[in-house]
């Protein structure tokens, strides 16, 4: 354990800043976890693009003698594809990894400063030199194409560090790191408050490409043979005599080919996948490994210049954190050129080191691994090849190994640095230089997915989708991604390329069989052309697979749904389970209307942005939802009207559907007027309002207006309508005439069940009966309100709760009752009876003798003569009373 935390063992200031910056490079190493799983999620997120259908259901029922008749009206069912959005930076990421490197860069300015002067010199010099190649004049400080900031950093930092490093020897590191991360705090909140670009953060971090480049690449070489080194320990403490040398020699020539493996398939001579170890995996372990091997190296070497507890640990780290958050950063910009660039350099540099090592390490301990010595005590003191010609030949390797490869990381590195600019020029929204540079790092590295989909995403943004169709298609030849396949497929399907799109689709899934998006979008185009085995196929498939199974589950219910099949409705009722995602809680309440069942569920309250605006799949719940539960539910009467506001294009849609919860669950006699003032309107929708309004005036009971909305619907529908609302009214013979056009309607199915119901003489129960008779039974002012409420136009019960209300002395509120309900109902005689009694009682004497002649009109004479024996006597002592007055 010593050993292993050997800085428990240094001062407390010492150790207390050492766990800092430990906890730093942990923090690091999330961070490049976090975007090395999938480098392209982090800049290419996936879109989910909804379309609507509309599909015939009936929600208004009409219960008749063993059968039902009901209006069709629309429900939404959406359906839902993946599209590959254009590549965005995340910048919030890029700057969490830049304040990383920048604090790494402080811990190896800091570890500069504590190096003799020669070693000290070279260093800086070198740090000058890269800090030129960052092009500091790019931030437009103190005018544009001005040097003077670069003077100014190097006058900062030099300065600084000479200070440190020549005159206050006696500063501890704790003092030396805080001094460079002062310093450049200051420096980045100068540009950052003072530079006139629009990224400057950005620009500093793309322009400064090299920098970290270089430092990355200094530490995978430094780091190259700790894996070889860490074998060796492996294979000889604990051995206590015992010979290690073919345990040596198994473990490390396995390792050894795996990287030649890697080597392999890298240049593309092998195409081998099977136990291939990731070179992310091998750099971290060299790069971990290396906190302890470069302690052992420096010790057993005796280098000054980089004693550990002084200098090498802090230059270490400080290197690892900056090649980790360079690392994240080429991850979190998907730029595969750098990525690759830095894979090429553990792969080769392990290799070629490694093997130079193995050498170096057989050479001079031979004799001691056959004695079964602990030879990783003595590993850099060598007895024969020296460590410095071992690692010069190691390099030497590094660079043959490059050569091979006709320089191709060179030139990705710059296709890298390239691609870079291109992000910046296009988060700036200066898309020409964008273009530009995307295309000049193709001319490095011309199939690099980075630039190809970066123009493709370019080309989308100017609507050339010849060129997004050709960089979509370059993107997927060396590095494919379902991305650049869906992009790809979503081109060719908008230019109706059908069989094209189809192909482009399948070969990403051959390449990508576990790709939810791919396979949702090839069953969505296959939906599109009524192939639906292969939809169902496809989509199936795409709802196995591990990831976004909520897209493609919703669109299997759309397609369940178009079937409109009674069994396989009752069969996924059955089956289905609940899902949160809204979009298929759309589609299941559209299957529920199908089914006509009508159970009462919460409604989804995050379907309402908070900006109010409603997307496809929203509009689609929010109809389907106040249709399904119009009987529950008036909250979609609240909301239409914010809604129109934010959503005008959607008002129209939206305007029927929320009448819905009004007239079933609201106030019926201001869904009535509604209703009215839409039929008035006219426009597209007005036969279906009509229907509607038809059928509800059916089961309020008022059949003649009901026949005359019916009348003006060109549908059999409406026919069937108007058959129903003659025969309630007792007109059967015209009824049975209406009956003999059916056929015309191409409806002779109907015929047999309207005939038995003429025949039966039927008479549906009207809205608010059950109410009227509770009231009556157990009279209150509340329970005629309630039945009111309930039909505020039938005669019966309109004329019931007048009498009542009259006898309670609250003769204003009948009469305010009776005069609304005459604005809907005015044949009703039992309306106009009270009409006339309630204006008798106020003296409105023309009035009363107008309800007369209509209740003379109306009623049958045994009624009227009942309603005279009443309201004689009344008209007679209001005339009594007047004439004493006078």
């Amino acid at each position: 354990m010593k050993q292993l935390l050997f800085w428990r063992t240094w001062s407390t200031t010492e150790a207390r800043v050492a766990h800092w910056v430990l906890g730093i490079l942990a923090l690091t190493l999330l961070a490049f976890l976090a975007n090395i799983l999938d480098p392209l999620e982090n800049a290419v997120h996936w879109d989910v693009l909804s379309e609507l259908s509309e599909i015939t259901t009936v929600v208004d029922i009409l219960p008749l003698d063993g059968w039902q008749f009901g209006v069709t009206v629309p429900s939404y069912l959406t359906m839902e594809q993946f599209g590959a959005a254009p590549m965005e930076l995340p910048i919030l990421m890029i700057r969490f990894i830049g304040v990383l490197a920048l604090l790494g860069l402080c811990v190896i300015l800091a570890a500069v400063t504590v190096m003799p002067r020669f070693w000290y010199l070279g260093s800086m010099v070198l740090f000058i030199l890269l800090l030129a190649a960052c092009r500091l004049e790019t931030l437009g400080m103190f005018g544009e194409g001005s040097r003077l900031l670069f003077v100014v950093t190097v006058v900062a930092y030099g300065g600084l560090s000479y200070y440190l490093h020549a005159f206050r020897p006696d500063w501890g590191i704790n003092i030396r790191i805080f001094s460079f991360v002062g310093l450049t705090v200051l420096m980045v909140l100068l540009v950052a408050f003072a530079s006139p670009v629009l990224q400057p953060m950005l620009t500093f971090a793309v322009f400064s490409y090299p920098l970290w480049l270089l430092l990355a690449i200094i530490f995978i070489l430094m780091t190259a043979t700790e894996i070889l080194a860490g074998l060796v320990w492996l294979s000889t403490s604990g051995q206590k005599g015992k010979p290690s040398l073919i345990n040596f020699l198994v473990i490390s020539s396995f390792y050894l080919l795996t990287l030649l493996l890697l080597f392999l398939k890298n240049t593309q001579r092998i195409e081998w996948n099977t136990f291939m170890v990731s070179p992310v995996v091998l750099a971290l372990a060299a790069g971990l490994l290396g906190i302890w091997g470069f302690r052992r190296r420096t010790k057993a070497a005796s280098i000054d210049a980089l004693n550990y507890r002084a200098v090498g640990f802090w230059l270490y780290v400080g290197l690892f954190i900056v090649a980790l958050a360079f690392g994240g950063y080429a991850a979190a910009t998907a730029n595969d050129p750098t990525l690759e660039v830095l894979e090429d350099m553990v792969v080769e540099g392990q290799l070629a080191m490694s093997a130079v090592f193995y050498f170096y390490i057989l050479a001079n301990f031979l004799p001691l691994f056959r004695q079964g010595l602990a030879v990783h005590k003595v590993l850099y003191k060598p007895l024969k090849f020296g460590l410095t010609r071992t690692r010069l030949l190691g390099f030497a390797g590094v660079v043959f190994l490059v050569s091979t490869q006709e320089m191709l990381p060179f030139y990705q590195a710059v296709a890298g640095y390239f691609n870079g600019l291109g992000d910046l020029y296009t988060k700036t929204k200066e898309y020409t230089l964008a273009e530009q540079y995307y295309k000049m790092a193709l001319q490095q590295e011309f199939q690099n997915h980075k630039s190809n989909y970066g123009l493709a995403s370019l080309a989308l943004r100017q609507d050339d989708r010849t060129a997004a169709a050709y960089y979509f298609n370059q993107a997927t030849l060396k590095n494919p991604s379902p991305q650049a396949y869906v992009g790809l497929g979503g081109v060719l399907s908008q230019e109706s390329l059908f069989f094209d799109a189809v192909a482009s689709y399948q070969e990403g899934i051959r390449k990508f069989p576990e790709s939810s998006e791919l396979l949702n979008n090839l069953g969505i185009l296959y939906a599109r052309t009524n192939v639906a085995d292969s939809a169902y196929y496809y989509l199936d498939r795409a709802q196995r697979a591990s990831s976004h199974d909520d897209v493609p589950a919703t669109n299997l219910l759309a397609l369940y749904a178009k079937s409109t099949d009674d069994e396989l409705l009752d069969s996924l009722a059955r089956t289905a389970g609940g899902r949160n995602y809204y979009p298929w809680q759309a589609n299941w309440l559209a299957v529920q209307n199908l089914r006509q069942k009508f159970d009462k569920q919460d409604f989804i309250k995050k379907v309402i942005r908070e900006d109010s605006l409603l997307n496809v799949s929203g509009m689609a719940y929010l109809v389907n939802y106040s249709l399904n539960q119009a009987r529950y539910d008036s909250t979609p009467v609240r909301l239409v009207s914010s809604l129109a506001v934010k959503n005008p294009f959607l008002a129209d849609d939206l305007l029927l559907p929320s009448l819905y919860p009004e007239f079933y669950s609201g106030n019926r006699r201001r869904a009535i007027e509604a209703m009215l003032v839409l039929v008035e309107e006219g426009g597209e929708k007005a036969e279906t309002y009509r229907k509607v309004l038809g059928h509800w005036l059916l089961q309020l009971g008022l059949y003649e207006q009901a026949a005359e909305q019916f009348g003006l619907v060109q549908s059999p529908e409406g026919l069937i309508g108007q058959i129903l609302a003659n025969a309630f009214m007792g007109n059967e013979a015209i009824a049975g005439v209406l009956i003999e056009r059916l056929p015309e309607q191409g409806a002779e199915a109907a015929m047999d069940p309207l005939r038995k119901t003429l025949a039966s003489g039927f008479r549906p129960g009207v809205l608010g009966d059950s109410l009227l008779l509770a009231a009556q039974q157990n009279p209150s002012i509340a329970a005629y309100v309630k039945a009111v409420r309930a039909n505020p136009f039938s005669g019966r019960i309109v004329a019931a709760a007048a009498s009542y209300f009259r006898q309670q002395k609250q003769s204003a509120r009948a009469y305010e009752l009776v005069t609304k309900a005459l604005q809907f109902n005015q044949s009703s005689p039992q309306i106009w009876e009270q009409y006339a009694l309630l204006s008798v009682e106020q003296g409105l004497l023309a009035q009363s003798e107008e309800g007369v002649a209509k209740v003379e009109q109306l009623a049958a004479d045994a009624d009227y003569q009942a309603f005279l024996n009443r309201y004689q006597p009344m008209r007679a002592l209001i005339e009594k009373q007047r004439a004493e007055f006078r």
